[in-house]
């Protein structure tokens, strides 16, 4: 079976949840050596490694200094050009990667949106800036043969856009590099939290609570500023310390106003990420919108508890057993689970942490995702052969 993935970049050539998403993928598909890989993207032939066997197709990129949908719009009628020359037996578009002229290949197409962030958009400007972009996905997901979706609150969404038409919602959900090996103990987890001076804020120093993330507004830094403001105000320094790892638009004003419980870290590579996902007792993120943020996979991989928004599809990642599912937007509520979190012991946390890496293990590794992609594939092309 010949599959072509198609995406408008591939990490670490582009940066983004999509893109990297990209490159696992297809990593992940070319090993179990059960289809013919073709990946089309933006960049110069020869991204992966020639080993795993991954045909490569580079299309023109889009013009980032002009109207980005309408750029995507003719970056799509190059995709197009390439996939009528290379007539694969299934095609999943990353996005908005298979637009123009999309009846040519709609019952072998495969449309994966990701976060759907543009009917979770909070603000006037934002929802109206966004309408081509509902516009645009309702047309694809009604001219494909499935749509992905990665699970949580986003299937009612992709389920409203494509009734009455013949595509149908394909529940696939994201996925993290799981550490090989036995499953960490609690007790395990428990005495290495005590070595790192991770006990409860009553015997020990503030725990690190790490943000991972883009510096801006929809990833509520706002939110959780507040409540590092509010535990600076109440003398309550030595209970958790907010490390924030990121880039974004809102990077100087963070600089000109932070909390001394806040530790601007700046901008990370994989190698330092590691490390702070070890060092820390849990990963925050108080976002307004997500899909399934990778960044929640990665800790929960990691064997660390999660506070975290209740949208998109955190939920399926996140419960009582590990974590702190919060309305988005509250910071009444992630203050009294930040001061929840760091009253209980250190074998309440590692307990919290086994589960993470438990669930991530059995349900968001790679191995498992890339297996429900092939026997979509496979029902797909099944489809075009009745």
């Amino acid at each position: 079976m010949h599959v072509a993935l198609c995406t408008d970049g591939v990490f670490p050539q582009a940066m983004g949840g999509m893109q990297r998403h990209s490159r696992l993928l297809a990593e992940h598909l070319a090993r179990s050596g059960e289809v013919k890989l073709t990946v089309l993207h933006p960049h110069p032939v020869g991204i992966f490694e020639p080993a795993l066997g991954i045909q490569e197709v580079h299309v023109p990129d889009i013009d980032k200094g002009r109207l980005y949908i309408r750029e995507l719009w003719r970056y799509s009628e190059r995709v197009g050009k390439e996939l009528e020359r290379i007539r694969p037996d299934v095609i999943l578009s990353q996005g908005f990667c298979v637009w123009q002229g999309i009846d040519r290949f709609s019952d072998r197409l495969i449309v994966h949106p990701h976060g759907l962030e543009m009917f979770q958009m909070l603000t006037r400007k934002e929802r109206l800036l966004g309408w081509p972009f509902r516009a645009g996905l309702r047309y694809l997901v009604r001219h494909s043969a499935a749509v992905i979706s990665l699970g949580g609150k986003l299937t009612g969404i992709l389920q409203g856009l494509a009734h009455g038409s013949r595509c149908r919602v394909a529940g696939v959900p994201d996925a993290a590099d799981v550490p090989q090996g036995a499953m960490p103990s609690p007790e395990a987890l428990a005495d290495e939290a005590s070595d790192k001076g991770q006990g409860s804020s009553i015997n020990s120093g503030p725990l690190p609570l790490l943000f991972v993330g883009r510096f801006a507004f929809n990833k509520g830094l706002d939110v959780l500023l507040a409540v590092a403001r509010r535990l600076v105000a109440e003398g309550r320094t030595d209970l958790v310390r907010f490390q924030l790892a990121g880039d974004g638009p809102l990077l100087e004003e963070l600089k000109r106003d932070l909390p001394s419980n806040v530790q601007l870290l700046g901008r990370v590579d994989d190698a330092q990420l590691n490390v702070l996902y070890a060092e820390c007792a849990a990963l925050i993120l108080p976002t307004r919108f997500e899909g399934m943020p990778t960044v929640v996979l990665e800790a929960m991989a990691r064997a660390k508890p999660i506070i975290v928004s209740d949208v998109g599809a955190s939920g399926e990642l996140v419960g009582p057993h590990n974590g702190y599912l919060l309305p988005p937007g509250d910071a009444e509520a992630l203050y009294q689970a930040v001061v929840a979190f760091a009253e209980r012991s250190p074998e309440v946390h590692a307990k919290m942490g086994a589960y993470s890496y438990a669930r991530v293990r059995e349900r968001f590794s790679w191995p498992v995702a890339a297996e429900q992609f092939l026997q979509l594939f496979r029902s797909v092309a099944e489809g075009i052969s009745r």
